[in-house]
């Protein structure tokens, strides 16, 4: 899991944003917890990661991929097929995990180095949550620890609460960066179309 520096002001604003729908869970984290071994903390993140981590290696192997469609069609049809059939499988075990059947999107604030959203309740400064998000339309499964930057008292009710990732796995944060990439290039197609 990629720990992520403090001093990251600077680097957070390479990362691009987006205000996007995803299923989202989160809960703070005692401070004995947060001394978990890593490991511990690694597991949960792989099992619930399948997907991210099956993108990020689907990734790496595109060029290998496309050599073979050239050379042999066939193969290559074959193992995108198989890739699918994982792909199925990844997105019924993510989810399989009860707290997300049936549970509606929430908006959000996304990017690879934060997150921001409504919560009901306020939480403190510096409290350090894990958040478990499931990100359509891939419904990819990811788990980040993040410490709370802010919590500001909305008007009408409830509280808007910012989060910088403190860990987060590579692969997810990868995910994560596609992720917002395609959502930017949706959103100035659909900019594009409604201005022609």
């Amino acid at each position: 899991m990629t720990e992520i520096s403090p001093n990251s002001a600077n680097e957070r604003r390479r990362y691009f944003r987006v205000e996007d729908e995803i299923v989202l869970a989160y809960r703070p984290m005692a401070s004995d917890e947060v001394q978990e071994s890593e490991d511990a903390r690694r597991r949960l993140a792989d099992t619930f990661s399948l997907t991210a981590n099956l993108d990020y290696l689907s990734q790496q192997s595109k060029t290998q991929l496309h050599r073979i469609q050239r050379s042999n069609p066939d193969v290559a049809d074959y193992l995108e097929t198989l890739e699918k059939k994982i792909d199925l499988v990844a997105r019924a075990l993510v989810m399989s995990h009860s707290e997300f059947v049936d549970q509606p999107t929430c908006h959000v604030n996304l990017s690879a180095t934060g997150i921001a959203f409504d919560a009901r309740e306020a939480l403190k400064e510096g409290e350090t949550l894990e958040l478990k998000l499931v990100v359509p339309p891939s419904l990819a499964g990811i788990v980040v620890y993040g410490k709370v930057v802010y919590c500001q008292e909305k008007g009408g009710g409830g509280f808007r609460v910012g989060v910088d990732f403190t860990g987060i796995q590579e692969s997810d944060q990868e995910f994560l960066i596609r992720h917002v990439v395609k959502r930017q290039m949706a959103e100035l197609r659909e900019q594009k179309q409604n201005a022609d």
